[in-house]
């Protein structure tokens, strides 16, 4: 049951229901085939506590057709040219923008991109594979797999509470091929994430690591006026200041770039402007963060992004205790904000958004340990690529349903304060676990399964093709290199 104080909250809880059953209704009709199937496969993937594998799904009360469907189900998500593919993810992309909540006090949207990997060492029969990037414990160990990459943009909403969950709304997910650059992909996703109508006419914000601070990513940024690109740089970069407009005529080119702006450089000129305030850690710390700005920065360019008419602002983060006054961290923190509307943003802000970029990272988490997310053995890559898209389904669906949900606690967890609030909102792990219940009350519109007759099965003298087996491909700086297929 729900917790109902009045008339207002009843009403407030039936219009959650109402966008609930419009998403999922949007849902059913996006799926071009076996939409019944598929619509239980994204209902057990969202109450799934159990299941370590996609086939276990179809063991979730849930998912009442048998295991063959959920391979059906991700065949046929896919069909038609690879531009029929582009439109259908596009497609996607704005069911999933509509359950972007609208802004409160944030006068920005938030979009947060990166890429993550999915090992898939010993799937010889698996095009495309490369050397990709895996987080390793072990000391000395180079972090590297054999896989695929995926490129990921989401949606940081609003957060009005320092101790909101670190909810995401996946928008985009793309695979990387081995011709392909991550980042630059990543900003493209971004692009066409801006086009939808909910946030058309509205300053738009992107927020990536370092990998999306070089060039190419600040060019393609430039050319939305509409976009703001935050990211981070390294500590060892060498910019420039803008040229001095001289009023002699010289002959000659005209300068690009002035004075060299190195960021280890303990002389650095003075900065164009200054914040400082105060904050409480998580761990009760009372820290004190200093905000330098610097504007008009340039990057050298390429051919293919020129970067050296796109100014930019550079802005330096330092985090000091508040009582001794010590420096905490021996590096500073360095951010580029570029864009046409930068100056748009306060210094507070451009701090803040850095720091909600780390939700994608919860939310990479999350879904590969919750939603399976990385867990299909499959040799053929629209199969791969498939369910990546059915855990954005299932993981936004969890996001539409999260004021529905109930804490349902272990034994050993119901006298946390966390579990006592009602009012608390709920984390994805919690709003999971009550998926069952939300979905038994508010209904489906998958139809029930009808009985049909037993497949006739391969004939007798059928022949099995052999499937066809790829090499790893190795990226090098001159060509793309084959490694030995081992057999």
């Amino acid at each position: 049951m729900f917790f109902k104080n009045g008339k207002g909250e009843d009403a407030m809880i039936n219009q959650i229901k109402e966008k609930l059953k419009s998403f999922r209704e949007n849902i059913y009709n996006f799926f071009p085939s076996r939409r019944d199937a598929a619509m239980e496969l994204v209902d057990s993937l969202s109450s799934n506590t159990h299941a370590k594998s996609v086939v276990e799904l179809s063991l979730n009360p849930l998912h009442r057709r048998n295991y063959c469907s959920i391979t059906r189900v991700i065949d046929e998500y896919y069909h038609g040219s690879a531009l029929e593919k582009q439109q259908q993810n596009k497609q996607l992309t704005q069911i999933l923008s509509e359950c972007c909540p609208p802004l409160q006090e944030r006068p920005y949207h938030l979009f947060g991109l990166d890429c993550t990997s999915q090992a898939r060492v010993f799937s010889k029969t698996l095009a495309d594979r490369g050397i990709v990037h895996a987080p390793n414990p072990i000391l000395g160990n180079k972090p590297i797999t054999i896989g695929h990459q995926y490129s990921l943009a989401v949606y940081f909403p609003e957060k009005l509470q320092d101790d909101t969950p670190p909810w995401v709304i996946p928008l985009s997910s793309e695979r990387v091929s081995t011709q392909q650059k991550g980042t630059l992909l990543g900003m493209k996703q971004i692009t066409d994430c801006i086009a939808q109508p909910v946030f058309q006419g509205t300053l738009c914000v992107s927020v990536g690591d370092c990998a999306y601070s070089d060039s190419s990513c600040i060019s393609e940024a430039n050319k939305n006026s509409d976009q703001v690109h935050v990211s981070r740089a390294k500590n060892n970069r060498t910019l420039y200041d803008s040229p001095k407009k001289s009023k002699q005529i010289r002959r000659g080119r005209p300068k690009r770039y002035g004075k060299k702006f190195q960021l280890s450089s303990r002389r650095l000129r003075n900065p164009d402007g200054s914040a400082s305030f105060k904050m409480v850690s998580k761990k009760g710390k009372e820290l004190l963060i200093v905000i330098e700005v610097w504007n008009d920065i340039l990057m050298r360019g390429k051919r293919t992004a020129n970067t050296s008419q796109i100014p930019f602002r550079m802005v330096r983060i330092r985090v000091f205790s508040a009582l001794s006054g010590e420096l905490l961290y021996a590096r500073p923190m360095w951010l580029i904000v570029s864009g046409r509307r930068r100056n748009e943003l306060s210094l507070e802000d451009i701090y803040k958004i850095y720091c909600q970029r780390f939700d994608i990272e919860h939310f990479f988490k999350f879904g590969k340990n919750k939603l399976l997310m990385d867990k299909t053995q499959t040799p053929d890559i629209n199969h791969e690529e498939a369910w990546w898209q059915f855990t954005m389904i299932a993981y936004t669906q969890l996001y539409a349903s999260r004021k529905l949900a109930e804490h349902i606690p272990a034994p050993w967890q119901k006298y946390l304060e966390e579990f006592k609030s009602h009012d608390q909102e709920k984390s994805p792990t919690q709003v999971q676990k009550s998926f069952s219940r939300i979905i038994h009350e508010i209904g489906t519109p998958a139809k029930p399964p009808k009985p049909r007759k037993k497949s006739i099965g391969r004939q007798k003298g059928d022949i099995q093709v052999k499937r066809q087996r790829y090499g790893v491909i190795v990226k090098s700086k001159n060509k793309l290199q084959y490694a030995e297929m081992i057999t």
